[in-house]
């Protein structure tokens, strides 16, 4: 996993990860700009989101207890994922008690937060922004 700096860090669990956030932030969006109150798509939406999260974090725990390291700060790299896996959670959980357009709009900036954060845990495992 420890690739140069450049545009090959993103590998293709972050691409699935980054495109899949997008695009529940887009059907969460759409639906808090349409006024819906979080519904079946955007919860169920954010549940696979949730679970893919939990597969992509596993998948560092797994290559950390291989031997691989990040090239960037261990504790920046955990303190990432630690708060990547807990966005969807604290977003449904918050949603579950706003049931305007207010709580599918969390969902939606908890889904982007999330897809944003996976591009920079691949930043900090690669070593990129790091001198």
């Amino acid at each position: 996993m420890n690739e140069p700096a450049g545009t090959g860090y993103l590998d293709v669990w972050t691409g699935i990860s980054l495109a899949l956030g997008l695009v529940v932030a887009g059907i969460c969006g759409v639906a808090a700009l349409r006024g819906r109150p979080p519904g079946r798509v955007t919860v169920g939406a954010t549940l696979v989101l949730q679970a893919v999260l939990l597969a992509y974090t596993v998948r560092y725990l797994v290559v950390s207890l291989q031997g691989q390291s990040p090239v960037g700060p261990v504790w920046e790299l955990w303190a990432y994922l630690v708060t990547v896996v807990l966005l969807p959670a604290v977003g449904l959980l918050w949603a579950r008690d706003e049931h305007t357009r207010w709580g599918t709009l969390v969902l939606a900036a908890a889904a982007f937060i999330a897809a944003v954060m996976c591009g920079r845990v691949a930043q900090i495992w690669a070593g990129v922004g790091f001198s």
